[in-house]
């Protein structure tokens, strides 16, 4: 979770968040694809203020579902 703890602390509820909506998927994925190069066209007129944004598409076929995870800096 080193990520999410760059600035300080997660408060303990969005940390019990994280765990479930964010890990607990991403331990089950039995794929996953990190989207990036999307070029300059795929940017919102905002999107350059973040300086860390990763999108993600996790494949669990188990429970036969398809997630995409965004995750910023802010």
């Amino acid at each position: 979770m080193g990520w999410a703890n760059q600035l300080g602390d997660v408060p303990p509820e969005l940390e019990a968040d994280l765990h479930q909506e964010v890990f607990v998927r991403l331990a089950a994925a039995d794929d996953i694809y990190y989207m990036s190069g999307l070029g300059d066209e795929a940017i919102h007129d905002w999107g350059c203020v973040h300086e860390y944004f990763h999108e993600f598409v996790l494949i669990d076929r188990s429970a036969g579902r398809i997630t995409l995870l965004v995750a910023a800096d802010d």
